[in-house]
């Protein structure tokens, strides 16, 4: 079998005598299609898909030119190769075929090797532009791996630690990122928070952003204070990167929601926002940025009290172009951010929708990523009580009450309280073994969107036998676990350390909300 027998030829001419020729002197090198005149052309490029065609001008029905036209400009190809075959061989033809998308050009009479080696080279450029089609694609592949690896290193959940809300926002401006957040407790219950933002993108940024994750999570099995943290970062920093240009911003803080505390550190990073006392502070930079030079990372304790909110974020939120062609600015990030902190009911996803006062929204150019902690608010709050029927009972109706100061629906607040109510009767029921024990509801309120609850248990629980997903009356968690999968949007029951967390979110629509 030839070489060229995977091209795909299309020879159109209104000339019978030439589309004889051309195919007696291709067809056997190439698989052939003819067409006689420019309808015909584009019938025949959309069902044919050629790789070559070689194009005629003056045709009946649509000139070559306007089967150009067609293929670059309606039908959107700029991979087929068009080899123009004319008999008017003059400059200003040669101008406007180029224009309108000819790749190469060839005048009647033509010369037979000539002709071959003008097709061959066509054929060479679809080889090539396969080849680098095919590249395109496993790098593009690679980076999607990469681009999800990096997102399980990453926490997906907001969740409640004590009366302590932890919400995140990750929008990466392509598929692998160099923004890095963190939180988890450390061995003394303080809560540590890490934001971080690796110079440039890419698979190089991908890479560095997980190496600072896993200095970090060094440190939560390992204690080390903010500053011995960093100090471990940019000495490996310093060993692999020493000699780049890349570098890495971080702020990290240490929250202890007991004590009303906070200490943080800041490499060069976006200045933290703290919302406490109804007023807003800023947590200037402490040091330089990791990975240029050895350095000290001086740490500095804050008092706060509560309720109180602390926003990591990085610097996509506000690099990015107006419709008056400006850069939004921190300036009017931090006045956007701190007006919403002091509305009481800030959340990032109010962060965003706030953020242009256009309708069209922002476009941003780099990743946006934001870390939420709230310490002491209403939108969370934890709910503690008894398992017996009638301390349930009333747990169930204290969280009700606590979503209706936001909620001015009857029939989503009825729907949550049946919802809790079988949730903590089915603790009642299994978690004690008949017996006693301790319960909480977490309650998380994320106005104009949904209520997130986690009814939790320190019991026996169900164990791994159970599936909560679509739960059937006749499971062993019964009529409860059914009612409760019908009335929520989205549920889950896992382990979590010594706790069974029963997870429910019911979404709301906005019209719902109290304003």
């Amino acid at each position: 079998m030839a070489a060229g027998d995977d091209i795909r030829v299309l020879v159109v001419d209104d000339s019978k005598t030439v589309l004889r020729l051309l195919t007696f002197i291709l067809g056997k090198l190439y698989r052939l299609e003819a067409a006689e005149d420019g309808q015909e052309a584009i019938e025949a490029h959309a069902s044919f898909k050629p790789d070559v065609i070689i194009l005629d001008m003056n045709m009946p029905v649509k000139s070559g030119l306007e089967v150009m036209q067609h293929i670059r400009g309606v039908a959107q190809d700029h991979d087929v190769q068009i080899v123009v075959l004319t008999a008017q061989d003059t400059k200003a033809l040669k101008a406007r075929a180029f224009a309108a998308g000819a790749n190469d050009f060839l005048a009647k009479p033509f010369d037979r090797e000539e002709l071959l080696a003008r097709v061959g080279a066509a054929a060479r450029q679809v080889t090539l532009t396969r080849q680098l089609r095919q590249a395109y694609n496993r790098i593009s592949r690679e980076i999607d791996t990469v681009a999800g690896l990096q997102k399980r290193l990453l926490p997906d959940c907001s969740p409640l630690f004590g009366d302590t809300l932890v919400e995140c926002l990750y929008r990466p401006s392509g598929r692998a990122s160099g923004d890095y957040y963190d939180f988890f407790t450390l061995p003394d219950g303080c809560i540590r928070a890490v934001m971080a933002d690796v110079s440039g993108h890419g698979a190089r940024a991908a890479f560095l952003m997980a190496v600072v994750r896993t200095l970090v999570r060094v440190t939560q099995t390992h204690y080390l204070s903010l500053a011995e943290m960093l100090s471990l970062a940019n000495h490996h920093l310093l060993s692999s990167i020493g000699q780049e240009p890349d570098f890495v911003t971080l702020a990290a803080v240490d929250i202890d929601p007991e004590e009303g505390t906070l200490t943080y550190v800041n490499a060069g990073h976006c200045p933290p926002l703290l919302w406490t006392g109804g007023r807003i502070m800023e947590l200037a930079p402490t040091s330089s940025v990791l990975g240029f030079f050895d350095q000290k990372y001086p740490m500095r304790t804050i008092e706060f009290e509560k309720p109180a909110g602390l926003l990591l974020y990085t610097d996509g939120w506000y690099e990015w172009h107006t419709l008056e062609k400006e850069i939004f600015g921190l300036e009017r990030f931090t006045e956007l951010a701190s007006g919403l902190m002091r509305s009481g009911r800030f959340t990032l996803q109010s962060l965003l929708e706030n953020l242009s006062g256009e309708k069209a929204g922002p476009v941003f150019s780099d990743d946006v990523t934001g870390l939420w902690v709230c310490a002491g608010s209403p939108l969370s709050r934890v709910f503690s009580g008894r398992s017996t029927p009638q301390a349930s009972r009333a747990l169930a109706k204290d969280v009700v009450s606590a979503v209706g100061d936001y909620v001015e629906d009857s029939d989503i607040l009825h729907d949550l309280d049946i919802l809790l109510t079988e949730a903590c009767a089915n603790i009642t029921r299994h978690a004690y073994g008949g017996g006693e024990g301790p319960m909480e509801v977490r309650l998380r309120i994320r106005p104009g969107q949904s209520v997130d609850m986690e009814v939790v248990d320190w019991g026996k629980g169900f164990g791994d036998a159970v599936k909560f997903e679509n739960a059937a009356p006749e499971s062993e968690c019964g009529r409860g676990m059914f009612i409760i999968c019908k009335l929520s949007d989205q549920c889950e029951l896992k382990r979590r350390g010594r706790e069974n967390v029963l997870r429910v979110v019911k979404q709301i629509r906005k019209e719902l909300w109290k304003t």
